[in-house]
């Protein structure tokens, strides 16, 4: 189970007097901060069980490159291959971002590394080109176990209501139908008609259509937008994280001197959970977020150092 972005929300308000961090289109800034911490806590290095999924292909005598549809895949772990007398062993090398080489037919054998060489959409799913070495001498089952791709909560833009059939009420526009599993909350803003504005369970959605459990919808062409407002995949227990970053965010957008305090709780608490990091990869997503505090900290130096030549 997942907390709820409204609960952080409202957490964090307490802290800067009850300013409305939703006051935008599609309810800026909110979105967006918790859209750029969750991609932090799920982008590399941090690898976490809540995250990780797996899919397998097959692969073909003599052909070294696949191309595989993944729709959410952010970054390979680690890859196995299975031969057809149930033998399965773990290619050593898997790289995210670095390139193998073609390799002639010669050089047929079991792959020792696998490469993620590009990705691109087909037929509106992205499908990843993943390059062996050597070239497969037999069909392999291959399994890759991945880190799933960090979404974003919103906000999605919503062009048209249609009225309730049942409990339900269809919104048609422009939406990641990953971001909104059956069963998840979608926050409706902006419509005209207040009865299609709310937070809803999500039925069903698809990248133009929203299905959502609101028997009271009513008809109408509207420029409105939708959010999705859990915080899934991330757990629970992750909470003095993600409430912790959220409010740094919030206090550094009103200049509150709180900020890196927060900050640095929310960093410590991250790694803290990141087991299997080495220090450099911790000292460098440390550096990351914190680097930001030593940024604003000079660049108020260097305005109070101007006041003072100036007289001010």
């Amino acid at each position: 189970m997942s907390g709820n972005l409204q609960q952080t929300i409202n957490w964090a308000k307490t802290f800067i007097q009850y300013s409305p961090l939703q006051a935008g289109l599609g309810q800026e800034p909110a979105v967006s901060i918790a859209s750029m911490i969750r991609a932090s806590m799920l982008n590399p290095p941090m690898t976490w069980y809540h995250n990780r999924a797996e899919t397998t292909f097959q692969t073909v005598v003599g052909q070294q490159d696949y191309l595989v549809a993944v729709p959410d895949l952010a970054f390979v772990e680690a890859v196995s291959l299975t031969d057809d007398t149930g033998e399965t062993k773990q290619i050593k090398d898997v790289y995210n971002n670095a390139a193998l080489a073609k390799s002639s037919s010669s050089s047929n054998g079991r792959p020792n590394a696998m490469s993620v060489e590009s990705s691109s959409i087909v037929s509106g799913d992205p499908t990843f080109l993943f390059r062996f070495l050597g070239v497969p001498d037999k069909i392999y089952t291959v399994t890759l176990v991945y880190q799933k791709m960090a979404l974003i909560f919103g906000p999605f833009f919503i062009t048209n209501v249609s009225a309730a059939s049942g409990s339900n009420t269809t919104y048609t526009g422009t939406f990641d139908p990953k971001s909104f599993p059956v069963g998840s909350t979608a926050s409706i803003t902006s419509c005209t008609t207040a009865a299609n504005n709310g937070s809803f369970t999500v039925v069903s959605c698809s990248s133009t259509q929203l299905v959502v459990a609101n028997s009271a919808g009513v008809a109408e062409a509207v420029t409105a937008y939708v959010s999705n407002f859990s915080w899934d995949p991330i757990p629970d227990q992750y909470i003095d994280v993600y409430n912790n970053l959220f409010l740094s965010e919030v206090l550094a957008m009103v200049d509150d001197s709180r900020a890196p305090y927060y900050r640095q709780r929310g960093v410590s608490a991250l790694l803290s959970k990141a087991s299997g990091l080495s220090e450099m990869q911790k000292n460098a997503f440390a550096q990351q977020w914190l680097a930001r505090d030593v940024e604003r900290q000079s660049t108020l130096g260097m305005v109070q150092l101007g006041h003072t030549g100036r007289g001010i």
